[in-house]
């Protein structure tokens, strides 16, 4: 069985992101809302030439990196951290998702924006 391209797997992540912010399950949608990007960082960073060893301090840097090769119109990194944070803390801790001033449909667009990005260059 062979894997799908990561364009694919951003773009359904993408979809069940929004299909649980829609449903008020914000705490699906934080780690759908991380799944995504990891996705289209990774076959971004793959197009560019960065590693990233499927790690994901790694992500975090190559999307800092593609803001700064100008792939992506926005610098990422600090969205990637905090939603892995958030993620980490509800499903490895059990904490109560605390996102602060993190909005939800902002971060879904700068996630869609990623993603629409990573399948033109595919």
């Amino acid at each position: 069985m062979s894997a799908k391209p990561k364009v694919e797997v951003a773009r359904e992540h993408l979809a069940k992101a929004r299909e649980e912010a829609d449903g008020g399950d914000l705490r699906d949608a934080v780690q759908w809302a991380f799944a995504s990007p990891e996705a289209a960082i990774d076959a971004l960073a793959e197009s560019q030439g960065i590693a990233i060893d499927e790690q994901h301090w790694k992500r975090t840097e190559a999307a800092r990196e593609l803001h700064k090769r100008g792939v992506l119109p926005k610098d990422l990194s600090g969205l990637h951290r905090e939603l892995n944070e958030l993620r980490k803390g509800v499903f490895y801790e059990g904490d109560e998702l605390e996102a602060g001033d993190l909005s939800i449909e902002d971060t879904l667009t700068d996630v869609e924006t990623a993603v629409e990005i990573a399948e033109a260059q595919s």
